[in-house]
């Protein structure tokens, strides 16, 4: 937790607006239809630069290095390959923690100061799906950024007695339906990690225990922004009920007929949508006056997290 704080404060310092998704490590079974779901938001590939081989570069704690550029590779059935990294770290520069920003600073991966001390190897790829790829997520997400790997190979056996720091940039608003996740090549399925998402700076921050693993960002597109309101007797206070956010969520709902909004933290669960398909959330009646005549029962609304609110899209 001190290390979360510790980000925390220094986001902080930069005026970077920061919200938490607290997702669980779970995989996405049960519910939810595993069908392949090939849909993958596309990004422009920046020009690569071609770097020779040369040495490492000094120690540093903030490197950004320059891509190299790879013609698109299909590596298996599952991925293509667009860009590929090998560095050569030094013992010293491990020991005082090593940052690293690859393929236009859209991935970084920093090793924590005092973590281990001895001469390492780093890769890392930029890589998407291939076409009918058995890694594609299943229906209800979608890719929201490249595949990243990274492998972290120390020369001599070492422990870490840290984890490491990833984080990944997205382009695309609507960061409340995005989470990082990591592919458990043990289950061949998508896991969420939990996550601190950087609304300032675009991106999507993480802690993981694993010196190698694919990560990426998902996003989430069971999650509802507009549809119905309902409501219903219960606290009689500002507080609803979500089926998309947990308890503690506080949310922003607007009647898209007249523009009033109130601002209310979820406490229940609800409504079913395999009975109630267009019902985005049910209010409590205090709340539903608000923004709406009480005995018109139903109306149009958005919904959208609140601020800093605690969010999460995974259950």
């Amino acid at each position: 937790m001190k290390q979360v704080y510790k980000l925390l404060i220094i986001l902080a310092v930069f005026s970077l607006p920061v919200n938490f998704v607290l997702a669980a490590d779970n995989p996405f079974t049960g519910e939810v239809d595993n069908a392949p779901n090939l849909n993958q938001i596309v990004f422009n590939n920046a020009a690569s630069q071609t770097v020779s081989p040369a040495e490492p570069a000094p120690n540093t704690s903030n490197q950004v290095v320059p891509n190299t550029a790879v013609p698109n590779i299909q590596v298996n059935d599952n991925l293509i390959l667009l860009n590929t990294l090998n560095l050569s770290l030094g013992k010293e520069e491990v020991w005082e923690g090593k940052k690293t920003k690859v393929f236009d600073n859209k991935f970084v991966f920093q090793i924590d100061e005092k973590d281990f001390k001895a001469d390492s190897n780093l890769e890392l790829k930029e890589m998407m799906l291939a076409p009918a790829s058995k890694m594609a997520p299943p229906n209800g997400l979608q890719m929201a950024s490249r595949i990243y790997q990274f492998d972290l190979k120390p020369i001599e056996d070492v422990k870490f007695a840290k984890d490491f720091w990833i984080s990944i940039k997205y382009d695309q608003k609507d960061y409340f339906r995005k989470n990082l996740y990591y592919y458990d090549e043990a289950t061949n399925q998508w896991k969420g990690i939990k996550s601190i998402i950087s609304d300032g700076a675009s991106k999507i921050i993480a802690k993981f225990s694993l010196p190698y693993a694919k990560v990426a960002i998902l996003e989430d597109l069971s999650i509802m922004t507009q549809g119905t309101a309902s409501w219903y007797k219960y606290k009689g206070c500002n507080c609803a009920a979500s089926p998309d956010y947990p308890k503690g969520t506080k949310l922003k709902v607007t009647n898209l007929d007249n523009g009033k909004s109130i601002v209310v933290k979820v406490n229940d669960w609800g409504p079913d949508r395999s009975i109630f398909p267009n019902r985005v959330i049910d209010l409590d009646s205090v709340a539903f006056k608000k923004i709406a005549r009480k005995g018109a029962g139903l109306c149009r609304v958005s919904v959208e997290p609140y601020n800093d609110s605690v969010v999460s899209t995974l259950k």
